[in-house]
């Protein structure tokens, strides 16, 4: 039986799928009509006020015909608002943006009262109605007519905000602030530090060329438990894996680590062609950052957004690092895997940045201030790594023939703010 950690990524795979809100209420609302013939059987016809036969096919040939446009029309629009995100932004944002909740209802909305109509009007020419279900299936029209009058109205709502570049960066930053929180929650997935594998431990090696997207290790820690062995796993989520590349270590008595123990522990990494946000936060300010190099590109040259992504990522390190780990999480004793470095987010989030923002003075001093705030709360570590990251960029930006007055004017803030050597701390 998958645990509960596969099954939150299953599901979570699932919701960013455009289709799988829309088939579902699709497949309600064929119940519904379908159903409603039923109360022919439990509803006396004498209970009923009269209700002639055409009100109720005419209502549904009316939002048979308008439902069918407006599905059209709103699929449309959204497929114009997912390529405006990923030229505005980037394509890899493409897919959390699909995943946004309240554009999916309106779709799953609009389609389900097509087919709930259609199915209404099929129904009623066979003529299965008597006047009880009549009633049920007028009253259902009635009330699945005012469900797309709001969800019509939300979705205007929608319409105003996705694509935009702002809604981009905030879909991303959710994102990437749960995945975060939860690894902040659960340090190392649970598993026990180690630096390396034990000597003899027998690799197992990965059969394709991909990133690791997502590792169970609830079930790395049942098969160990069932070997009498200890699994290191020595690939991360993120990282490039190959035929050649061990995803884990394993250390069992003579003859336990078999083929068959290799591929099921195989089976608890998730390999795909690119990264994904689900266990990984470090991609998700992979994906802030994309976004502020395309802004600060001279075909955009829009140094309001670039500032906006610094905000957006210093504020998701923060939170992510004020998140305490969770007393009650599962720990796995037969599982281990190498330290995180989470001061690794700081070049990892800012430097591509810093390294578009040379011609672009205002950016460079909110990335000055924004480093600042982030050594300030956050443990040392984070300030060296602040620090040597603001040393690289004034070097790189003297190299590449920076403005003298624009450089002395870093030098001083980043001094001023204890960012160089001789500033205040």
């Amino acid at each position: 039986m998958p645990d509960i950690d596969r099954l939150r990524f299953l599901w979570q795979r699932l919701r960013q799928q455009l289709w799988w809100r829309p088939a579902v209420w699709s497949v309600a609302a064929v119940l519904a009509a379908l159903a409603s013939a039923l109360a022919d059987a439990w509803v006396p016809a004498d209970w009923l006020p009269p209700l002639q036969e055409g009100l109720v096919s005419d209502l549904l040939r009316i939002m048979a015909t308008s439902m069918l446009a407006v599905s059209t029309f709103s699929l449309s629009v959204l497929a114009s608002a997912y390529a405006s995100a990923a030229t505005a932004g980037t394509p890899r944002a493409t897919r959390l943006v699909v995943a946004d909740p309240q554009s999916q209802k309106s779709v799953a909305v609009f389609l389900a009262s097509f087919i709930f109509s259609i199915v209404g009007v099929v129904a009623m020419g066979t003529g299965r109605y008597g006047p009880a279900g009549r009633m049920v299936l007028f009253v259902c029209a009635v009330g699945v007519l005012a469900w797309v009058v709001v969800a019509f109205m939300r979705y205007i709502d929608v319409l105003s905000r996705i694509g935009r570049v702002s809604h981009t960066i905030a879909t991303v930053e959710r994102a990437t602030q749960a995945a975060l929180q939860q690894a902040m929650r659960r340090p190392l997935a649970g598993a026990v530090m180690a630096a390396s594998a034990a000597a003899g431990a027998r690799p197992v090696l990965a059969q394709e060329t991909g990133h690791v997207q997502f590792i169970d290790v609830e079930a790395l820690q049942q098969r160990a438990q069932q070997l009498n062995a200890q699994v290191h796993v020595a690939a991360q989520v993120g990282d490039l894996v190959h035929p050649s590349a061990p995803l884990a270590w394993l250390q069992a008595p003579n003859g336990a680590a078999d083929e068959a123990s290799l591929a099921d522990l195989r089976q608890a990494f998730v390999v795909g062609p690119e990264r994904s946000i689900e266990q990984d936060p470090a991609y998700g300010l992979i994906v802030l950052a994309e976004i502020a190099e395309r802004a600060l590109s001279p075909a955009v040259n829009d140094p309001g957004t670039a500032i906006a992504v610094i905000g957006s990522q210093v504020r998701l390190m923060i939170a992510g690092l004020a998140q305490a780990p969770d007393p009650d999480a599962p720990r796995y004793d037969r599982v281990s895997t190498p330290a995180a470095q989470p001061e690794a987010l700081v070049a990892l989030a800012l430097e591509p940045i810093a390294r578009c923002a040379a011609s672009q003075p205002e950016v460079m001093m909110q990335l000055l201030h924004h480093l600042h705030a982030l050594c300030s709360n956050a443990p040392p570590s984070f300030g060296v790594a602040a620090r040597a990251l603001v040393q690289r960029v004034l070097a790189r930006a003297e190299r590449d023939g920076a403005d003298r007055t624009d450089l002395a004017r870093w030098h001083d803030e980043a001094r001023r703010l204890g960012l160089l050597d001789g500033g205040a701390h």
